[in-house]
């Protein structure tokens, strides 16, 4: 049957961050964790433990107290690492919000405020994404009350939690906000200090340390509550399965990918941070060599394709890069074998997670298959994994079922949402992932979609990537989605949402051709091809939106929903 238990030979860890910090400056106090390069700042060990437990009391100054939110939205600079730690040390619970995703958008920070409960925000006092004409500050913007406000005494009706604003700057901001220096220079009263070291020992690693949104595919974005124990023994697990150095340096492309952050402290290597967080190839190129890393901790399939393809990589000494993993749940077999050919020397994992359980499965990636669906590895360390079907009976090897998960990773809840909580979780502890999937004799997953994707042709069930992965394929093609439209005699038709690289052209005889020569059997073959110039996002700008796309086709299409 497909059930999974993963190895429990290794045990996991009871260890708050803020123990762990401790402990690990102690053994490498001069050791190099993080090297910001928009900062130049080569950070060690004892740099985070010192700056963090004196923000730690000056946050506890202001009020901040154990279970209470704090939320940063700025870009790499150290001062992300030091709240990190800052905020374990009080008992208190990170929001790492990021800059692509929030946007200029007040109504989806006000959103993501809200609905984490923030207490206390940390930004920059003026944005990566804010123009440079542009004289009000998106924070401004955010919050016209700081004007009159004196700092810690803020009422926003709309958002009643909030009560401070920390802006990093330099030199007073003369608004109703503290700047992160007036916080640092509150953390040096010594009898603060003693309460934070103290407090250490009160704290425990299976409370909420972490809020993580959802990407929002299936409506507004949730908030998932993720514990220490979860966070530390998961990166534990996955640095193992791709050997992460033990030393030397490694690029780690977004701080956002808040569920790695700390390969330092697991690992042992140092973590490279680039000056920009949505970093260009050829940045991430240039630390490559410059730092001659041995590994890239995590990059997004996007990003990895755009590495992969840059026409300037040859150009590199990449011969010190030994490992990389991509996360994005779908590795096509197309990029893997590029990737054996412009690096050949490094081995290249694909990861499979999700914000509820972080990293489930993993494999090198030379095994990623041919044919339909995504290769995405054996089960991890300390997990147990059954793929069931629609009334949550577990199927048989060989058969596709939905994936449920139960692990010391799993999700505390979805924060102030007791009912989707209970919905995504079976009596017994089983998380459902919403992913589709076969399981073979191997114990290798592969996946094909989201049960929520599933479009209904003629009584049978098609899973959008099985469509998408062969037509992506097509040399024209830059993206491709697929989505069902109405369609009064077989239930739902298959439409084909493509956009074409720059300069192409196509039409829908071309891509129906394309589809015959590849094998696309008929139940698969789309009705309809629409092309566009992009796709319509979720809230968090993470993946795309179909239930949008679905309508924009409709709409292209002039198709109406049936009664």
């Amino acid at each position: 049957m497909s059930y999974m238990r993963g190895a429990t030979d290794d045990p996991l860890l009871d260890v708050t961050f803020g123990q762990l910090l401790d402990d690990t400056a102690a053994r490498w106090p001069d050791r190099e964790a993080y090297v910001f390069k928009k900062a130049g700042a080569r950070v060690t060990f004892a740099d985070i433990q010192e700056k963090a437990t004196r923000l730690a009391a000056g946050l506890k100054a202001i009020g901040t107290a154990r279970g209470d939110v704090v939320a940063w939205l700025f870009g790499h600079r150290p001062e992300w690492i030091y709240l990190y730690f800052a905020v374990a040390k009080l008992g208190a619970i990170a929001l790492p919000l990021q800059e692509e995703r929030v946007g200029r958008s007040v109504e989806t920070m006000n959103y993501f405020l809200n609905k984490a409960g923030v207490k206390v925000l940390i930004m920059a006092d003026k944005s990566e994404t804010q123009p440079a004409d542009e004289k009000t500050s998106f924070l401004e913007t955010l919050f016209p009350e700081i004007k009159t406000a004196d700092p810690g005494m803020l009422k926003i009706e709309r958002i009643p939690t909030l009560t401070s604003i920390i802006v990093l700057a330099d030199g007073a901001t003369g608004t109703g906000a503290y700047t992160m220096e007036e916080v640092q220079r509150l953390g040096n009263d010594e009898s603060l200090l003693a309460e934070v070291r103290t407090l250490q020992d009160q704290l425990s690693c299976r409370d909420t340390f972490m809020l993580g949104f959802t990407s929002g595919s299936t409506g507004l974005p949730k908030c998932a509550e993720l514990t220490t124990y979860a966070l530390h023994n998961n990166t534990r697990v996955i640095g193992k399965v791709i050997g992460m150095p033990n030393e030397g340096t490694a690029l780690y492309p977004y701080l956002t990918f808040r569920f790695a952050v700390i390969y330092p402290f697991t690992a042992g290597c140092t973590l490279v941070v680039p000056a920009s967080s949505s970093p260009s190839s050829v940045e991430m190129l240039e630390i490559l060599q410059e730092e001659k890393c041995k590994a890239i901790g995590v990059l997004y399939l996007k990003e990895c394709h755009g590495l992969l393809h840059d026409p300037h990589l040859g150009d590199y000494d990449l011969s010190s890069l030994d490992r990389v993993l991509v996360t994005g749940n779908v590795t096509p077999k197309s990029l893997v074998d590029h990737a054996a050919k412009v690096l050949p020397n490094a081995k290249m994992f694909v990861g499979y997670g999700g914000t509820e359980f972080i990293f489930l499965t993993s494999t090198s990636a030379e095994k990623v298959a041919e044919g339909r669906g995504s290769t995405v590895g054996k089960l991890l360390e300390h997990a147990e994994m059954q793929l069931v079907d629609t009334d949550g009976r577990v199927v048989p090897l060989g058969h596709e079922g939905e994936v449920y998960v139960r692990a010391y990773s799993l999700f505390n809840g979805y924060r102030g949402d007791e009912e989707k909580t209970s919905k995504a979780m079976t009596a017994d502890g089983w998380y459902k992932t919403g992913d589709v999937g076969v399981l073979d004799e191997e114990g290798v997953l592969k996946l094909f979609g989201r049960v929520s994707d599933m479009i209904i042709r003629n009584s049978f069930n098609v899973h959008p990537t099985a469509i998408e992965s062969p037509l992506s394929k097509h040399p024209k093609v830059q993206d491709v989605r697929v989505v069902g439209v109405p369609d009064p005699a077989s239930v739902e038709e298959i439409c084909a949402c493509v956009i074409l690289k720059e300069g192409q052209t196509a039409d829908s005889q071309e891509m129906t051709k394309f589809c015959a020569e590849i094998g696309l059997v008929p139940i698969e073959m789309p009705g309809y091809f629409l092309f566009m110039d992009e796709f319509p996002m979720t809230l968090t700008r993470r993946k795309v939106d179909r239930k949008k796309l679905r309508l924009i086709a409709m709409e292209k299409l002039g198709l109406k929903e049936e009664a």
